[in-house]
C-alpha cells in the first residue's frame, strides 16, 4: 500500500477511498519535503497519533478513515478529520462509566473542546455479518447506512469557503481519502 500522488490541479487525493499504513500516512502528509515549512502539520499528528492510542486503549479500532485538509496540499490545515470504525460488540461491551464517556467524547468530536486535540473525530459501528443478504439484522443496516454515509460525505469537496451556500457540484464526488487497518479490521 502507498498514499496516491495528489492531483496537481485539485491539490487532493483522486477520488476514492485509498489504503495506507499509519507509517505511510506520516510519511506523505507530514514528513514530505513540501510540508517542511508547516507549522501545524506535526502538532496536529501528535494529536491524532494521541487521540489514536486513547481510544485504542479503551477497545479496539478495527480501521480509522482519514480525510480533510490534513490529505491535501493545503500547508497548515487546522486539524484531521476522522472516523474510527469499532465492532459494535465491542462497544456496547464497554461497561465503565468513565471509559464510555471517553468514548462518547470521540464519538461527538468533543477531543478539541476537551483536550485541545486537533483531531475532527467520530466513531462508526462495525457490524460483523460475513454475508449480508435478505435476512440482514436492523444492526447491519444501521451500520451499511452510516459507512455509506461517511464515505459519501468525504469523498465530496466544498466548491466555495466554509460556510457558502451549498451547489449542486458539492455532493459529488471529487476527492479521495485514506483507510488505515488498525486492530484486526483487515
Amino acid at each position: 500500500m502507498a498514499v496516491p500522488a495528489i492531483d496537481a490541479t485539485t491539490g487532493h487525493l483522486d477520488v476514492g477511498r485509498h489504503g495506507a499504513t499509519l507509517d505511510e500516512l506520516r510519511a506523505r502528509f507530514v514528513d514530505a519535503p513540501e510540508y517542511g515549512q508547516s507549522v501545524t502539520r506535526g502538532p496536529i499528528w501528535s494529536d491524532f497519533e494521541s487521540a489514536t492510542a486513547g481510544l485504542r486503549g479503551l477497545l479496539p479500532v478495527a480501521w480509522v478513515w482519514v480525510s480533510g485538509s490534513f490529505i491535501s496540499t493545503k500547508l497548515d490545515p487546522d486539524d484531521i478529520d476522522v472516523i474510527y470504525w469499532c465492532e459494535d460488540i465491542n462497544l456496547d461491551s464497554v461497561s465503565d462509566l468513565r471509559d464510555k464517556f471517553m468514548i462518547e467524547l470521540f464519538a461527538t468530536n468533543a477531543l478539541r473542546a476537551t483536550f485541545n486535540l486537533r483531531v475532527d473525530s467520530r466513531i462508526g459501528r462495525w457490524h460483523v455479518r460475513p454475508e449480508p443478504g435478505i435476512q440482514d439484522t436492523t444492526e447491519h443496516h444501521n451500520y451499511a447506512k452510516q459507512r455509506g454515509f461517511w464515505d459519501d460525505f468525504w469523498l465530496r469537496r466544498r466548491t466555495g469557503p466554509k460556510g457558502a451556500p451549498a451547489v449542486r457540484e458539492d455532493a459529488l464526488a471529487r476527492r479521495g481519502y485514506v483507510e488505515v487497518f488498525l486492530d484486526g479490521g483487515a
